[in-house]
């Protein structure tokens, strides 16, 4: 990204002829694409956990407890690939899997007290890296940040 918040290369005169759609569609799939190459510049942080098992550590304190198919509609992954992670995870001792209490059929997913922990340390870490480009913004945009990430990811999250 630019020191503007344009993405590299981008066409400055191609800016000025589109749609406001068209330069939202362009600045989310540039958000979209630093996010994935930001991943893999914090796969370092972590030598004892992916980050898409990290990923998926958050979902189950979010909503795991609703179910594979809530964590599976939370991450965007497929259920296949939800419970094929989540047993590592299992086998790993970060998480459990219970029967839940109204259908002994499905299966709901807690972290363990050392998937627990091992979360809140990661995301420390990824709030230190963060805390940069945070302490950048002004107050203003520190305002609206967050509740205007979270409102994008809600509308990225319907086209999927």
């Amino acid at each position: 990204m630019g020191a503007d918040g344009e993405a590299v290369g981008v066409d400055r005169a191609r800016n000025q002829t589109t749609t406001d759609g068209e330069q939202f569609a362009d600045a989310v799939l540039a958000l979209l694409a630093v996010a994935r190459r930001t991943r893999g510049r914090l796969q370092p942080l972590f030598d004892d956990v992916t980050v898409p098992q990290l990923v998926l550590l958050d979902a189950v304190q979010a909503c795991g407890r609703e179910g594979i198919a809530a964590i599976s509609a939370y991450t965007l992954l497929s259920q296949p690939t939800v419970t094929q992670q989540a047993a590592g995870l299992e086998a790993a001792g970060l998480l459990r899997r219970i029967p839940a209490a109204d259908d002994r059929r499905r299966r709901v997913l807690t972290l363990t007290e050392r998937g627990e922990q091992l979360l809140a340390a990661k995301r420390g870490l990824v709030a230190d890296r963060l805390a940069v480009a945070w302490t950048s913004l002004t107050a203003e945009e520190q305002s609206i940040a967050v509740p205007l990430l979270r409102h994008i990811i809600d509308l990225v999250s319907e086209l999927a």
